[in-house]
């Protein structure tokens, strides 16, 4: 079994995720759409357009291997890695 890989962690679904919606001031990261929105909304935004018109977050690609850290699913546990180690998160 191959280990899934990704450069960052769902903020609602806690999901593997190498593109999506991130807000970059608070560090949060979504894969869908409705969930960018509910945040936007969240913190003061009347809808996702305005947040965008704001600079408030974009959307982006990562690709693992080129990040210093990275997350890894292995048997349903996550695991935030680095070259020289795993450590299991508390998700």
């Amino acid at each position: 079994m191959s280990n899934e890989r990704f450069a960052r962690i769902c903020s609602a679904t806690n999901e593997g995720m190498n593109e999506g919606f991130l807000f970059e001031e608070s560090l949060m990261y979504f894969i869908e759409k409705d969930d960018a929105e509910r945040y936007a909304i969240e913190i003061g935004y009347a809808d996702l357009d305005e947040a965008y018109d704001d600079d408030a977050y974009c959307y982006t690609e990562w690709d693992w291997e080129d990040e210093g850290e990275w997350y890894e699913k292995i048997d349903g546990q996550w695991y935030e890695c680095n070259d020289n180690e795993k450590t299991l998160m508390q998700c």
